[in-house]
């Protein structure tokens, strides 16, 4: 009865009955929609992710909310907890309340399209086998997505922390030099020389604590682990056509229902289609006609776990939050577990036994304001990359890596986001700080941040590594990937000019870079036949990739090493050591069996709430590996003897600025809900094929 009534509170106060939200769609059953009015635009907006996409944007809002347990049950009951930790509704409240009134009300407008869009929405299969509907959408929910898509995007600068603790365990005083980043020959950073203002003197800190915290429970992961992005741009000059171009490969978990919302809206001065998350109404990736834009995560340090050394008793907070659970019919309320803020708010995390000293969270989205949600309301109103500049450079919502082009042929790069002020290395593992240095929010100057305007070079990449070089003044952390991606992508982009088909030999590039640079170390200390010839090319019918994946894994687990100290390590092993690498390398062919990378690494699509009952996709040949351009993340299934492909490209998009832009795209699965009939999609292989469609706006 209550959704009702907001449903028609809503369409009264927007006269929903003179806007029509009648679209259609094409090949790939992307939304085209015209309107009347910016107005018309937000409300039709919400409309089509309501119908198309309700459960996703249910379950977003129940995972922000802390709420899963009330449908899921026991399994989704510490990571409830865990968000009630967050209290992210609390701080979507209070920058909804902070914004302006058109602001406000195209969110208002966009609520509105959505409840009208959830009676369709409602019949989805989700829904049907749960026996439920969703509840009113509010204006509120969708900065609650917003900030739980980039918690979710940014915590692995805290969780870095973690895992640097559980090396020192092992590494103890070796760990610093072992884990070092940067001297191995694969690494490259975004900036570039002469792009960046580099410091006087490089400063390291260390800190010598072996004892590593384990969280009561991990945050739930909604969007992804941490496979990574890819973006690229190029200007007119080294275009074969005398276009920018812009490629944008957003890596995340290939689940169904697919991630991303695709969908064109046009009408009085505007006409923008690109990517959108369900439940926000921004185009993410895309164009607008006259500038194009494309994002990655950032992993700059945005979110640090640190001990406080002097937290006083009167200055901690207890409170148990409430969460209800399924049983059977009812909905019991847990209130079982005692968490702890300071007297300012500030989050202490739930450890598994006392600790001595307590363990802060410090992220930078806690320090949000209002004014920096507003200009992801403006980007469809760019002209220039020289607007978007401008507009990217006070958003505040952390962090993304943009690349931008626009029909004149120039391009940028910017990093936006709140980001925590590093002049010098942090200390490896988890730092100690007073409760007056834990609570400063220092963040680089929006000028400070990572950026390039229409570079000498021609040409802007990131794949989620590195922004600055060691002797810039700056310090991003340790939180990105391993660069091989990074390298790869600018071997291929640095030597030629490019048209449409070279852009799409890169993006689907499959070959495994790192073992480009393993692969002849290993043969020196094992004799490994099925790789001694190894193209690295990680294709459907190589035994190599299968042997290579396998040994390398075994190695990293039982060392309990990673990329950067097993290169290292290579080159001066004990006797016993390459005794074990043979060991393992005989493990690995057993648990092959001569099976192909084809066979070997699978598929599934699994279902984003991890129901195993929902199958909506087919389950398929795995592509790439780790740390090629197109890459296939994979974990190692003990049961099955595979590895289960979790992640990769989760759209293909590349833009040719022509005077009228031409946008090719490739998804990995249906754009709108599994249970209407749906148009002629391609299927996930012509995905995997690497096939694109142009899409016509």
């Amino acid at each position: 009865m209550i959704y009702f009534f907001l449903l028609l509170l809503s369409s009264a106060t927007f006269a929903t009955s003179d806007i029509k939200c009648e679209a259609s769609y094409d090949d790939l059953a992307i939304t085209h929609q015209k309107v009347n009015s910016l107005q018309d635009y937000y409300y039709c907006f919400g409309y089509h992710h309501g119908r198309d996409r309700a459960w996703s944007m249910d379950y977003f809002r129940r995972v922000g909310q802390g709420r899963n347990a009330e449908l899921y049950g026991y399994s989704s009951l510490k990571g409830d907890l865990m968000m009630k930790l967050l209290d992210l509704p609390k701080l979507a409240t209070k920058l909804y309340a902070g914004l302006p009134d058109q602001n406000k009300l195209w969110l208002k407008a966009y609520s509105a399209g959505v409840n009208l869009g959830f009676k369709e929405g409602k019949k989805s299969h989700e829904f049907k086998e749960l026996d439920y509907e969703p509840e009113a959408w509010q204006p509120e929910h969708s900065l609650l997505v917003l900030l739980l898509q980039s918690f979710d995007q940014t915590r692995k600068t805290f969780i870095r922390d973690y895992e640097e603790e559980k090396l020192k365990e092992k590494w103890r005083d070796k760990t610093e030099a072992l884990f070092d980043e940067d001297n191995v020959p694969w690494l490259n950073t975004i900036l570039k020389e002469g792009e960046y203002e580099k410091r006087s003197e490089l400063t390291k800190t260390s800190e010598t604590q072996f004892s590593r915290p384990k969280l009561w429970e991990n945050f739930p992961e909604v969007f992804g682990k941490e496979s990574g992005s890819n973006n690229w741009v190029i200007n007119k000059a080294k275009s074969k056509e005398g276009f920018a171009m812009l490629a944008n490969d957003p890596h995340l978990d290939l689940k169904t229902p697919l991630f991303w919302y695709w969908m064109s809206l046009s009408g009085p001065g505007f006409n923008v289609v690109g990517g959108t998350i369900p439940g926000v109404p921004f185009v993410v990736s895309g164009t607008n006609g006259k500038v194009a834009w494309g994002l990655t995560n950032a992993y700059i340090n945005t979110a640090d776990a640190v001990y406080l050394k002097d937290l006083p008793q009167d200055k901690i907070i207890s409170f148990r939050p409430t969460v209800k659970i399924k049983f059977g019919f009812f909905k019991i309320p847990f209130f079982f577990k005692t968490f702890e803020k300071t007297s300012d708010g500030d989050i202490i995390l739930p450890l598994e036994t006392q600790a001595k000293e307590k363990l802060g969270l410090k992220w930078a989205g806690f320090h949000l304001r209002s004014k920096h949600i507003l200009p992801m309301f403006n980007l469809i109103q760019a002209n220039t990359v020289d607007d978007m500049n401008e507009m990217l450079k006070q958003i505040g919502l952390p962090a993304w890596n943009f690349v931008f082009a626009d029909t004149k042929g120039d391009i940028g790069y910017r990093v936006v986001g709140q980001i925590f002020r590093q002049l010098i290395n942090d200390p490896y593992g988890i730092s100690n700080a007073t409760l007056e240095e834990f609570q400063k929010a220092d963040f680089l100057d929006p000028m400070e941040r990572p950026s390039v305007l229409r570079p000498k070079r021609n040409y802007v990449y990131t794949a989620n590594n590195r922004h600055w070089p060691a002797d810039a003044k700056f310090h991003g952390g340790r939180g990105y990937s391993y660069s091989f991606r990074g390298f790869r992508i600018d071997e291929l982009l640095k030597n030629n000019k490019h048209d449409l088909t070279s852009f799409k030999h890169i993006q689907c590039d499959r070959q495994a870079v790192d073992a480009r640079f393993f692969v002849p170390k290993l043969l020196k200390v094992a004799d490994i036949p099925e790789i001694k010839n190894w193209d690295f090319q990680t294709s459907e019918n190589s035994i190599a990739t299968s042997v290579y994946r396998r040994l390398m894994d075994l190695i990293m687990d039982d060392w309990q090493v990673n990329e950067y100290a097993l290169f290292k390590m290579l080159d001066n092993l004990t006797a016993k050591e390459k005794s074990e690498i043979s060991s393992f390398y005989k493990v690995a062919k057993k648990q092959i069996n001569n099976k192909s990378w084809g066979n070997f690494h699978i598929l599934t699509f699994a279902h984003l709430s991890k129901n195993k009952d929902w199958k909506f996709a087919p389950e398929i040949s795995g592509i790439g590996d780790n740390h090629s351009v197109d890459p296939g993340t994979s974990n190692w299934d003990s049961d099955r003897k595979i590895y289960e492909q979790y992640s990769g490209a989760s759209m293909r998009m590349i833009i040719v600025m022509k005077k009228r832009p031409e946008i090719h795209l490739s998804l990995p699965g249906y754009n709108r809900n599994y249970t209407q009939n749906q148009p002629n999609v391609p299927s996930w292989n012509e995905w995997r094929g690497c096939e694109y469609r142009n899409i016509k706006w």
